[in-house]
C-alpha cells in the first residue's frame, strides 16, 4: 500500500471521528442546574431563550402548594459552547411560576410532578403527571411574563387526559403544538398495544375536550416531542433497561426481541449478538413523524443512553438539545446535549 493511500486512509478515519463526535455534544450547566435533584422532564424554545422544566425542582416536598422555578438559558449562550467560544453555560434566568396553589384538588391530590412544556405565543403548557392508580393526567396553561420572569397560571383552565392503558410511571410526557392545526398533540409514554393506539388533539384554549387520533405503534417510551416548521414531530424514544417489565413483559407486549429487531433496524445486531441485551442495557433515539396522520416514526439519530433518563427536547439549529431527569439518583446524571442530525 503506498503511503499516500495510507494517508488518505488516515484523514478518513479521523474526519470520521471529529464527525462523530459533533454529532453529540455535551453542554456542561451551572452548578445549581447540574443538580440531580432537578429531574429535569421538558425543554422548549421562545424567542432567544430555552426554557427548562424541573420534574420537582427544589420543592417535592411542597407539591403544588409551594413554590416552583424553571429556568432559561440564552440560545447564543449555548451556540457559543457548541462553537468551541465558551466551555460551559455561565449565566441562566430564574422564573417563577405562581398560581398552581389554586388548582382544583382533583389535580393536586395525585399530582407527581410536571413532565413537559411547550408555549404557544404567550401562553405556557405544562403536563401534570399523576399517580398510577389515577384515571387521569392533566394540562394546565399560564400566560408567560419574559419581563418580570414569570409563568401566571390560570387554574381555571385545564384539561383532563385519561390514560389509555395502566403503565407503570406512564404518563402524557410528550406534547407539543401543530402549527398547520394550531392544536396541541399529547402522546401517552406507552404506544405498544398491538390493537392501537391514539394520543390525543388538544384546543389551545383548553375550553374544549381533547379529541382521540390514531398515532403509530412504538416500542420503549415516547418521553418528549418537539415540532418543526412544517409540522414534522421529533421525539425522544428511550428505553431504561430498569423499564423492561413494565413496557416489554406486559399485559401488551411479551418478549418482543425477534419483532424489535425488523422495527428497529439500528438494535438487530446487539440482539442477534445478544438476544438479552435490553434486560441489561438502555438505548435512545430521536424519531420523527412527517405529520401526526402518517403510520410509521422514522429513526433520525441513535444516541448514548447510559445513565441519562431523557426527557426533554426542542430543536436548534441543525438537530435538537436533550436533557436529562436523572432522578435523584447519584448512579445517573443531569446533562444538556446537543444532538445533530
Amino acid at each position: 500500500m503506498s503511503l499516500r493511500i495510507v494517508l488518505v486512509f488516515l484523514w478518513l478515519l479521523a474526519s470520521l471521528a471529529t464527525h462523530a463526535q459533533s454529532k453529540f455534544k455535551v453542554i456542561p450547566l451551572p452548578l445549581k442546574l447540574n443538580d440531580v435533584n432537578q429531574e429535569f422532564s421538558g425543554m422548549a424554545r421562545l424567542g432567544d431563550r430555552i426554557y427548562i422544566l424541573p420534574q420537582y425542582g427544589y420543592h417535592k416536598e411542597t407539591a403544588l402548594d409551594g413554590e416552583f422555578e424553571m429556568y432559561s438559558i440564552k440560545a447564543d449562550s449555548i451556540s457559543r459552547v457548541l462553537a468551541g467560544a465558551d466551555t460551559v453555560i455561565t449565566a441562566y434566568r430564574t422564573l417563577k411560576v405562581r398560581g398552581l396553589e389554586k388548582l382544583p384538588a382533583e389535580v393536586k391530590q395525585m399530582y407527581q410532578g410536571f413532565e413537559t412544556l411547550t408555549f404557544v405565543g404567550q401562553y405556557a403548557y405544562i403536563a401534570i403527571e399523576t399517580a398510577d392508580i389515577a384515571a387521569n393526567c392533566y394540562l394546565i396553561r399560564g400566560v408567560v411574563d419574559t419581563a418580570n420572569n414569570e409563568i401566571l397560571i390560570d387554574a381555571q383552565r385545564y384539561v383532563t387526559l385519561v390514560r389509555p392503558s395502566y403503565i407503570s410511571n406512564a404518563g402524557f410526557e410528550s406534547i407539543t403544538w401543530l402549527p398547520k392545526e394550531d392544536k396541541l398533540i399529547a402522546f401517552y409514554e406507552f404506544n405498544a398495544d398491538a390493537k392501537g393506539n391514539f394520543a390525543y388533539l388538544i384546543d389551545t384554549s383548553l375550553t374544549q375536550l381533547p379529541k382521540k387520533v390514531k398515532t403509530p405503534f412504538l416500542y420503549f417510551r415516547n418521553t418528549d416531542a418537539a415540532t418543526a416548521a412544517d409540522g414534522s414531530i421529533y421525539a425522544i424514544n428511550y428505553h431504561w433497561d430498569g423499564d423492561y417489565d413494565k413496557y416489554l413483559n406486559n399485559n401488551f407486549v411479551n418478549n418482543p426481541e425477534r419483532d424489535i429487531k425488523h422495527a428497529i433496524p439500528s438494535l438487530k445486531s446487539k440482539l442477534d449478538h445478544d438476544p438479552q441485551y435490553l434486560k441489561g442495557n438502555t438505548f435512545a433515539r430521536i424519531i420523527r413523524l412527517k405529520n401526526y396522520r402518517k403510520n410509521k416514526w422514522q429513526e433520525v439519530a441513535v444516541f448514548d443512553g447510559f445513565k441519562n433518563n431523557w426527557e426533554g427536547v426542542t430543536l436548534f439549529n441543525k438537530g435538537a438539545l436533550v436533557i436529562t431527569d436523572a432522578n435523584r439518583s447519584s448512579k445517573q446524571v443531569t446533562q444538556l446535549v446537543y444532538i445533530e442530525f
